[in-house]
């Protein structure tokens, strides 16, 4: 058995991925600053203004062993005030080219990073009734777009990661890595397969089980903790929660044994070598330093399957929320520039950010015809 802390993601607030992807893109889709930690928040959170996280140096690629160039030197945490600056570097070896902050926090501090990051859950009446109108405006805004997406094969993108690439499975046994309140597991449940996920968020797990229906198990646990069998899934989905774990090659070891003979992994991560991190560097929202430990390219995730002992295997890239990560990365580009911060966000609309969000996407959809490694989004499925 794997040892849990190399698997375990580094706290429960973790997988608040999908409030990240689809809860709420509402507010970048249209230009809305996402974040909405005032300056009297951070206040009240001082001690993680004031805290100290301890480091290590990591000089060399904890994936290869290869020497790495330093790709940002100064990056600062834009979603929670947790201090420091996080160095990131890029292997420079390509048939690897993962980026990983160096210095790196000691494992014991990473569950600091994440004191006061977003939850599944938001209990503010009036944010509720905001997020209400906003889904209605979006239903309207994917209707207006959804032409000019079908053209670009955006509509299909989207279907493909709504259901994790395992649109033309047969159902069997499912297991999500990080299924926060259970949206997908739920879907894929209507579609025939028997569900389990896991979560260190304990509330998501609450809510996830109130809609649970026969054949859905939910486990408030990390994947060593859950001590499932050998063989025991026909598919596993982990969609954005590889960047954040300290040892991933473990966490792919682990996941290997519990996967049946012939079953499919999937996975999803921010692409570092992706149209958004070059035009948007430091500012992508990608990086989310310190809470990303490493950012993968496309030969990255290859080599950590390869490691992980998995054979066959492919990767590409997806454009499918593109438009939702820039317009975060427009809020933090500006922030930065007019406050030297990140997370001093109020919540209004912007709808030329928002246009010009979705017209990058746009770009981004046409350019990956000619690099189909240049998507916001790397996307692994592996075989066992």
């Amino acid at each position: 058995m794997v040892p849990a802390v190399l698997l375990r993601p580094a706290c429960r607030h973790l997988f608040a991925k999908k409030i990240r992807f689809y809860h709420r893109e509402l507010f970048v889709r249209f230009g809305t600053d996402f974040l909405k930690m005032s300056c009297r928040q951070a206040v009240k959170h001082s001690n993680v203004l004031t805290m100290e996280i301890r480091t290590v140096s990591r000089p060399s690629c904890p994936l290869c062993g290869g020497t790495g160039d330093i790709l940002h030197s100064k990056m600062q945490d834009r979603m929670s005030a947790v201090p420091g600056n996080w160095p990131l570097r890029r292997c420079s070896n390509a048939d690897c080219g993962l980026s990983w902050l160096d210095p790196g926090p000691v494992e014991s501090d990473i569950p600091l990073f994440y004191l006061n990051y977003f939850t599944h859950e938001c209990n503010d009446p009036k944010q509720k009734f905001l997020e209400r109108v906003y889904s209605l405006i979006y239903a309207g805004y994917r209707i207006v777009t959804r032409i000019p997406s079908a053209l670009l094969g955006l509509n299909q993108a989207r279907h493909q990661m709504r259901h994790m690439f395992l649109d033309d499975a047969e159902p069997g046994r499912l297991l999500d890595v990080g299924c926060g309140s259970g949206d997908f597991l739920h879907r894929m449940h209507n579609r025939g397969w028997s569900v389990t996920g896991i979560d260190f968020d304990a509330k998501a797990i609450e809510n996830a089980k109130k809609r649970a229906g026969e054949g859905s198990t939910f486990l408030n646990t990390d994947l060593s903790g859950a001590r499932f069998t050998d063989d025991s899934f026909d598919a596993i989905t982990m969609s954005h929660v590889i960047e954040h774990v300290p040892d991933p090659v473990a966490l792919l070891t682990e996941i290997r044994r519990v996967l049946k003979p012939g079953g499919r992994l999937v996975v999803t991560t921010p692409n570092i070598r992706s149209f958004g991190h070059e035009k948007f560097q430091d500012c992508w929202y990608g990086l989310d330093a310190p809470r990303h430990l490493q950012v993968f390219s496309l030969p990255a995730l290859q080599l950590c399957a390869r490691r992980a002992g998995f054979g066959a295997m492919k990767t590409s890239s997806s454009a499918a929320h593109a438009d939702g990560l820039f317009g975060i990365s427009y809020g933090f580009m500006q922030a930065k520039a007019k406050t030297g911060y990140f997370y001093e966000m109020k919540a209004h609309f912007n709808f030329i950010r928002g246009l010009r969000s979705l017209l990058l996407q746009y770009k981004e959809a046409w350019w990956m015809r000619h690099d189909p490694e240049c998507g916001e989004e790397a996307v692994l499925i592996c075989h066992k």
